[in-house]
């Protein structure tokens, strides 16, 4: 009996430690970092690789899709206050990379968060967000081959001239994968002397993209819903051509960019 007691007792004590330990573990997996503020793709089907969306009638793979993003500020008792990226690989103290397509079969080249290297207490008194879509000019026209990740990413520049891609969207038909559209958005009209010359002054169509999300005071578990169907919305991308550094007075460029600056395509979930 007495022996039995003790093996009862010892399987009591270790079930308890196991459950301690398993809840710990779940905590830390969920927690977040201050200043960490998911993105999630919405409208794609659940469980699909490639991802897939339904755009109209019809259903696209994503084969690709990135944007950076730059100048984050917060706003605290009315006033902007400039705050950095917390450095890491996709995220320099400046700019952040958004990479989403990877995200089902290569996770480790995809990226759906943001960073900022700001406190918790201080986010608890933001009452809003605000960043940029793009690249400041001097960064956007230097060589990439010079530059710290995530800014080196060649499959997101373009040439010396535009600088980089602000955005990239790329999709093919499900189950016609040989039609494809694209929407490549960066600076165009640069005056340069070749594609491979930086301009030294400013492009007629910057194409930076600002946004300004209320927040809630105190609460630091922020979240994006990321909506492509909504940077396309009202454009046929079955019969129209792609818009790749295109001017945005041009069709279907021009509802392109009206997209991006009027739905919203970001928004807290």
């Amino acid at each position: 009996m007495k022996v039995r007691y003790r093996n009862g007792l010892l399987l009591t004590l270790f079930t308890a430690l196991l459950t301690t330990l398993t809840a710990c573990d779940v905590i830390n997996i969920n927690s977040r970092q201050p200043g960490e503020i998911p993105f999630k793709l919405v409208g794609v089907d659940a469980g699909a690789c490639p991802m897939i969306m339904s755009i109209g009638q019809q259903r696209w793979n994503i084969d690709y899709f990135g944007f950076y993003l730059s100048k984050p500020e917060v706003r605290i008792d009315g006033k902007w206050q400039r705050v950095k990226f917390r450095q890491t690989e996709w995220q320099t103290a400046d700019a952040a990379l958004l990479k989403f397509h990877s995200l089902c079969n290569a996770p480790k080249d995809a990226n759906d968060k943001i960073i900022l290297d700001v406190s918790e207490e201080l986010m608890k008194l933001a009452t809003n967000l605000r960043f940029t879509m793009g690249l400041p000019f001097d960064v956007n026209h230097a060589d990439p081959r010079s530059q710290p990740s995530p800014l080196n990413d060649l499959s997101m520049f373009y040439n010396r001239q535009n600088g980089h891609q602000f955005l990239r969207l790329d999709v093919s038909q499900n189950g016609d994968e040989n039609y494809t559209w694209s929407y490549h958005l960066g600076s165009v009209n640069c005056p340069s002397e070749s594609s491979e010359v930086a301009p030294e002054k400013s492009c007629a169509f910057t194409n930076r993209v600002e946004f300004i999300l209320p927040m809630t005071q105190l609460d630091t578990q922020l979240d994006l819903d990321v909506s492509v169907s909504n940077i396309v919305a009202q454009v046929d991308i079955k019969d129209a051509p792609s818009c790749k550094f295109v001017s945005p007075e041009l069709p279907p460029c021009n509802k392109l960019i009206q997209n991006l600056v009027h739905r919203p395509w970001i928004k807290w979930q």
